[in-house]
């Protein structure tokens, strides 16, 4: 799993506060504007191949500083 953070850190690049890992395959992106959360979900499901295995499995989660979810969606999809 902290190969993928470093992967997503990478992909968010500042568009991201901090991506933490808050379970065993469950990872939350904080996001500096919560408006960006349905494109930028996009952005990441439209480009998941390129970043990580077919074969990881993991749920991320677009949060806001809050911790109030804003997109969320499942890598097995």
């Amino acid at each position: 799993m902290n190969e993928l953070i470093n992967q997503l850190n990478y992909f968010f690049g500042d568009k991201s506060l901090e991506i933490n890992l808050i379970g065993p395959a469950e990872i939350n992106i904080v996001l500096k504007d919560q408006d960006d959360a349905p494109q930028l979900s996009q952005d990441l499901q439209n480009h998941i191949v390129q970043i990580v295995n077919e074969d990881t499995l993991a749920k991320i989660n677009f949060v806001n500083g809050e911790g109030k979810t804003l997109d969320s969606f499942a890598l097995n999809q």
